[in-house]
């Protein structure tokens, strides 16, 4: 075994060494001198094959004793080695490569090298190894955790593996279950894609199976290495009262230790975690990657270099069931553990094998109200609450929406939302939507005037800060990661380096969306573009409110001209309404090189694609038929969701809550940084809330080092420093 790194791996490592000593792991930047991904014109060849030992190479986002994903195929690989022995087998390793150009990099290095296998191990290397593998024809590259081998595209040479980890966290959510005395449990996931998706759904599943009373409350981070995230994430579920803790990736060591600081106990996936807190750890689901790499190496030996997809299973001993023998499991616990795991190898027990059954089905149909205020069709957002309503009644079958639209000052100065309200209840409305944070206040009377009706206050936070009452929740999308994306479009394609934003009023929420978007913009104009950020100038106007009320608010038209007056090239609109896409749209028809990012709805490109670097959007539907499926079948609990992306596909309006549609105006190479930037942020090796950032006041808000905590994100008190506007 050797380890060969390259000097920015090495780099790497020793900021996560010195990271996880200060409790948090920082996002890294791309060196000065970003490595080269672009595929040469002709294959290259990987020099003649020596006489000697079989060779691996493993390229891994984290370190080999993170006790959880790399670990794992660390020490298969070494078992291997012990097995076939130093003079016939032996393996290099780089770890804590979570950025995938470095990643790429190193694939291709290694590739070059003769190399007989060359692994890679994370789901975000995928769109650099189809990239690398066609060039290396005669190399065989492994991929996980995947099914993808990409023959379909006639690439040959790869191979694809995951865990069947949902099979593993089906028996911890047993026995999670069965030990709670207080009916909650918690989950720590990292990002909602791959086996971690898998562990969760199947944790989830067990849980319910073995007690239908049981709520197993699950928090995705969006990252697979922020211990910060994860710690705050597992104080959260200790304080709703959840006795049994669970999680999965690299990041769960800071889960691990606020259970072990609470007494609470925690189930360990990927390796076994017990060593972390030997109190607590009751049962680890543990990879044993032994059994798909003996496979994989001995076809390409017999001259097949890809095109299987393999898994780990508890049927085909890839997946193993490790219990702490200094917990005290109770035998008849022990006993049911067991023969779930002999239920999941026999058949008899069935999990993920298919997507559940649409909630439709078992639904009662519900009348609901939908507050809008903006008209249905205004193509931003209450078109986009209006298409969630539709959503509802298309999955909810004899549902039916009631709509008030235009609920504001200008429109309908007479109408105030407990007068909706009273005529929806009237109606037959058991839920209620008020799709606007210029609702919450009202929001909180009405649903003390009709306990019996359920209402939901979009953007507002009187759930969470224990101000609402039992029958009133929040839900809010997690635009900031898709505004992040807007402005890393913006940056990436602007000639003049002058950005406008478009904001509407100022609270919490649009400050936080326009850093967002500042900051996503700096880390593109710097690691992609090789600018200074410092010299990229963002400014902000806002026009008082969400929309144009004339003779109210400053006319967006005017704001939009007025920054392609002034120098900015590209314009990112924060309002409900078009009118950035549309000013672009006209000066480009004139000549102007200008562009736009719209905001909202997915159709928004459509009013100029040209000019159009896609747009970032609401996708409302899956929340809402949720929400309608429980309050029909009596099972809705006060809840505050800031619900995330689903990044394994940001346009799948089934399930995503936010997304991004890619626009025609992007061209060819910018579209490649952005692809990248977007991997980056679903993978999490890239974080744009990463210390140090400073408010605009020049106060230290986030330290260097650290990653700012939802708290300080959903709160952010001012406007970042760098940013031109004012911040109230």
């Amino acid at each position: 075994m050797k380890k060969n790194l390259k000097w920015l791996s090495l780099v790497m490592l020793i900021v996560l060494i010195i990271s996880a000593c200060g409790g948090a792991t920082p996002t890294e930047a791309p060196p000065e001198e970003p490595a080269e991904t672009e595929a040469p014109a002709e294959p290259e060849e990987p020099p003649p094959a020596a006489e000697g030992p079989f060779r691996v190479a493993v390229v891994m986002p984290s370190a080999i004793n993170d006790l959880a994903f790399s670990q794992s195929m660390f020490d298969a690989l070494t078992a291997i080695e012990s097995e076939m022995g130093a003079d016939n087998f032996e393996f290099d390793f780089s770890e804590g490569i979570f950025v995938v150009d470095d990643a790429a990099a190193a694939l291709r290095d290694y590739a070059s090298e003769g190399y007989n296998l060359v692994i890679a191990h994370g789901s975000q290397y995928g769109g650099s190894l189809q990239e690398i593998a066609p060039d290396f024809p005669e190399t065989s590259f492994a991929w996980g955790t995947t099914v993808d081998t990409f023959s379909d595209q006639g690439i040959n040479n790869v191979y694809a593996y995951e865990a069947r980890s949902e099979q593993g966290g089906y028996v911890n959510g047993v026995v999670a279950a069965s030990l709670s005395e207080s009916d909650v449990l918690g989950v720590v996931g990292p990002i909602e894609t791959g086996d971690a998706k898998l562990y969760v759904d199947g944790f989830v599943a067990g849980a319910q199976a073995t007690n239908p009373d049981v709520d197993t409350n699950v928090n995705y981070i969006g990252s697979f290495s922020d211990v910060a995230l994860a710690s705050a994430a597992a104080e959260t579920h200790v304080q709703a009262g959840a006795d049994q803790l669970t999680g999965t990736a690299q990041m769960v060591v800071g889960a691990i230790g606020v259970a072990e600081e609470n007494g609470v106990a925690w189930f360990g996936t990927q390796a076994n975690q017990t060593s972390l807190a030997p109190d607590i750890v009751v049962a680890n689901q543990v990879y044993d990657w032994t059994v798909v790499l003996d496979e994989i190496i001995n076809n390409v030996k017999g001259g097949k270099l890809g095109g299987e997809a393999y898994a780990l299973t508890f049927a085909n001993g890839g997946l193993l069931m490790e219990y702490n023998p200094d917990y005290d499991l109770p035998a008849e616990v022990k006993a049911l553990a067991d023969e779930t795991v002999q239920g999941l190898i026999d058949g008899s027990i069935m999990v993920g094998e298919a997507p559940p059954p649409p909630p439709a089905a078992e639904a009662e149909p519900v009348t609901f109200g939908m507050i809008l205020v903006g008209p249905k069709n205004d193509r931003g957002w209450s078109q986009a609450h209006h298409e969630g309503g539709l959503f509802i009644e298309e999955n909810l079958p004899d549902s039916t929406m009631i709509l008030f639209e235009s609920l504001n000052p200008a429109d309908k100065p007479e109408a105030t939302l407990e007068g909706v309200v009273d005529d929806m209840v009237a109606n037959g409305a058991t839920l209620i939507f008020t799709t606007s944070d210029e609702f919450e206040e009202d929001t909180l009377g009405v649903a003390e005037k009709y306990p019996d009706v359920v209402f939901i206050n979009i953007s507002g936070d009187d759930a969470l800060t224990g101000e609402a009452p039992s029958n009133l929740g929040n839900i809010m999308g997690r635009m900031e990661d898709l505004k992040a994306i807007a402005g890393c479009a913006a940056a990436l394609q602007t000639d003049t380096g002058k950005l406008g934003y478009l904001g509407p009023l100022i609270n919490f929420e649009t400050k936080r969306l326009a850093a967002s978007a500042y900051l996503g913009a700096r880390y593109c104009y710097e690691n992609f573009r090789g600018m200074n950020p410092d010299d990229l100038e963002f400014t902000v106007t806002w026009i008082g409110f969400w929309f144009n009320i004339p003779g109210v608010t400053l006319d967006p038209t005017e704001v939009t001209n007025n920054f392609f007056d002034s120098g900015a090239d590209v314009v990112l609109s924060g309002i409900d309404t078009t009118e950035g896409i549309d000013v672009a749209g006209q000066r480009a028809a004139q000549g102007a090189v200008v562009w736009s990012v719209p905001y909202d709805f997915e159709g928004a490109c459509d009013n100029s694609p040209d000019i159009c670097l896609g747009v970032p959007y609401f996708n409302w539907g899956p929340a809402y038929l949720d929400t309608a499926t429980k309050v029909g079948n009596g099972s809705w609990v006060q809840s505050w969701d800031w619900n995330p992306p689903y990044w394994d596909d940001l346009t799948d309006n089934t399930r995503t809550a936010v997304g991004w549609i890619n626009g025609p105006g992007m061209p060819g190479e910018g579209q490649a940084n952005l692809d990248t930037f977007i991997a980056s942020l679903a993978s999490g090796d890239v974080n744009v809330w990463s210390g140090p950032i400073f408010l605009q006041d020049g106060s230290e808000y986030v330290a260097e080092g650290s990653v700012a905590t939802d708290d300080q994100i959903w709160y952010l008190p001012q406007l970042l420093q760098g940013m031109i506007g004012p911040s109230e």
